[in-house]
């Protein structure tokens, strides 16, 4: 019985990494706590190796589409709100659309965001031709940007610029209503309205840049081709006024380019006149839900 039990206790030789307990001296806690090392062991694999289960792909499947959803539903919500920005423009006055943006400027990011995301898709933005124009005028002429919006033409010209809309998106734009222009008579050589004539006081924009304008300077107006009810009679609105037509430009399927030269009102019978339906010669611009 000695001999038999210096053999089972001989721990000779033993390191402490051999002394392992028998299954049947392990405790309820320390099986528990390989179980535990075990599971953290096998997730930690799979954080590892990324979803391996068809439960984690199609939970990723159904996070991105979500996501889709959510950015489809924010961008139909943008385009819904540009087009009613947008209504407003045309249908109201300068001063309405003035006061509206006093109120909230965050819609003139809006709205600009909208009209960039529409102009994109056309072949040709006119005011991209206004800058190649401008390269051949001297560079002391004096350009009025009239619904300027970004200001492009006064960061890319080298002519001298000074573009007006309702806000200043920077530092180079003066915020104003165009209708009542900040500036003193005769100062600029040309003025440019790139698809701004909006609102239903146009006419007014028109009469601020014939007083702003030296005597024979350029005016250059762009509109979208479908605004138009009558180009003939516009262009005798612009005579009333005091331009005379020089050219048309309608090569573009998209807007139509219109070139004045300032020059006396033409006097006209007032009962002849069209001024006071004005208005109607421009109808608004909608664009159409995609």
């Amino acid at each position: 019985l000695v001999s038999m039990s210096a053999n089972l206790f001989d721990v000779s030789g033993w390191t402490l990494g051999n002394l392992v307990p028998h299954e049947s001296l392990k405790t309820p806690e320390s099986r528990k706590l390989k179980n535990i090392k075990h599971k953290i062991k096998k997730r930690k694999q799979i954080n590892e190796k990324g979803p391996t289960s068809k439960i984690d792909s199609t939970k990723n499947k159904t996070i991105k589409k979500n996501s889709f959803m959510q950015q489809k539903m924010l961008k139909t919500l943008s385009k819904g709100k540009f087009r009613w920005i947008n209504e407003r423009l045309y249908t109201s006055s300068s001063s309405s659309a003035l006061e509206l943006f006093q109120k909230n400027p965050i819609m003139f990011d809006e709205y600009h965001q909208g009209f960039c995301s529409a102009v994109k898709s056309w072949p040709v933005n006119p005011v991209d031709i206004f800058i190649n124009y401008l390269k051949g005028k001297p560079k002391e002429w004096i350009v009025a940007d009239l619904g300027c919006g970004e200001g492009k033409i006064a960061q890319e010209a080298s002519n001298k610029v000074l573009s007006f809309d309702l806000v200043a998106k920077n530092s180079m734009i003066i915020a104003c209503d165009i209708a009542k222009l900040p500036v003193p008579c005769s100062l600029f050589d040309i003025a440019i309205f790139c698809l701004s004539l909006m609102g239903i006081n146009y006419v007014d924009f028109l009469k601020e840049a014939h007083r702003t304008l030296r005597p024979k300077g350029e005016l250059k107006i762009a509109e979208v081709v479908s605004r138009f009810s009558d180009i003939d009679a516009f262009i005798e609105v612009l005579a009333e006024i005091g331009f005379k037509f020089v050219k048309k430009d309608d090569t573009n399927k998209m807007f139509i380019i219109l070139d004045f030269i300032k020059s006396k009102p033409k006097i006209i019978n007032p009962n002849q006149s069209l001024l006071p339906t004005a208005s109607n010669l421009l109808k608004p611009c909608n664009y159409k839900k995609r």
